[in-house]
């Protein structure tokens, strides 16, 4: 089963929808996740209210209250006793803290900040789930507008930077595959590819040059730029991304990817050195730059 969530323009609610063909949410471990999950759909450290949280999960007021209760009884969520508004809570935290891949957050964490401080926007690291680019780890920006609401957030991957990264390597039968749900719904920007043609296209132009490109596709004013990150056997494992406002970032789409893709490498020779250990490999930096120097996988 896979979740995503769409924020409605009208309502301003974070609403958790399913992609694909997939069995409706019936059993009550399928209820409880997606309730947990539209916790993160607001961005770290933010409250919800009752009725949001319902809004958001389809469901009615008084059942996800009952939830949150059991939820708060086995140290999930945590009510604050002023506001009654509902957060996660640190066991579920503590928990959190042991999942995904460890090694690939800790290397990336040093990088994405030296990203932020040298182009002032937004970086972001994403890993594929399903047919989604899923944001993992994110670094704030003082410029941006926006604080929050990325990290553990799934989003489509023909119109984001991040997401066509992650299908470098895929053929162009498994791109049809990942998109063709999204590419008929209309819920992408005024620039992001409406058929399956037009995003082979632009993606086989991205593969080439190493870096992709999401200008006004996810939405208005929204320029992202994305880089895929290699384990060392050079399998696509993740993507560094950085998001800004279309007005500062088209200027310098090149510069940020020329960063990314030393961030990039710096987090890739920051993962082999367990590797290098353990076989005796010597040491080495590996270095990148945007175009024809991405390592390319059979097809």
């Amino acid at each position: 089963m896979t979740w995503y969530f769409h924020e409605s323009s009208n309502d301003g609610v974070v609403h958790v929808a399913t992609c694909g063909m997939v069995p409706a949410m019936d059993s009550a471990a399928e209820r409880v996740a997606a309730l947990l999950l539209a916790f993160g759909a607001g961005g770290a450290g933010n409250d919800h209210g009752v009725s949001d949280l319902a809004r958001a999960v389809g469901r009615e007021r008084s059942q996800v209250s009952r939830m949150l209760k059991a939820l708060e009884r086995g140290g999930l969520v945590e009510q604050d006793p002023q506001t009654r508004r509902y957060r996660l809570g640190w066991s579920l935290l503590v928990l959190a803290s042991s999942a995904g891949d460890s090694a690939l957050l800790r290397a990336a964490r040093p990088a994405l900040r030296r990203v932020v401080a040298r182009t002032g926007e937004v970086a972001l690291l994403s890993v594929q789930r399903g047919n989604r680019s899923f944001t993992v780890l994110r670094e704030e920006s003082t410029q941006s507008l926006r604080a929050g609401g990325w990290v553990g957030r799934s989003s489509p991957m023909h119109c984001t930077a991040s997401g066509r990264a992650l299908l470098f390597d895929s053929d162009d039968d498994l791109v049809e595959a990942l998109t063709e749900d999204d590419l008929r719904m209309p819920i992408s920007g005024p620039a992001a590819p409406r058929t399956v043609d037009e995003l082979l296209e632009r993606l086989h132009v991205e593969r080439d040059r190493g870096y992709a490109v999401a200008s006004e596709e996810v939405e208005i004013g929204l320029t992202s730029v994305g880089v895929p990150i290699r384990d060392h056997t050079g399998t696509l494992i993740a993507v560094i991304n950085i998001s800004g406002p279309t007005s500062r970032m088209i200027g310098r789409i090149d510069e940020s990817a020329r960063r990314l893709c030393i961030a990039a490498a710096e987090i890739e020779t920051a993962l082999q050195q367990p590797f290098q250990r353990e076989t005796g490999t010597p040491a080495g930096r590996t270095t990148r730059t945007p175009t024809g120097s991405r390592p390319r996988q059979p097809r």
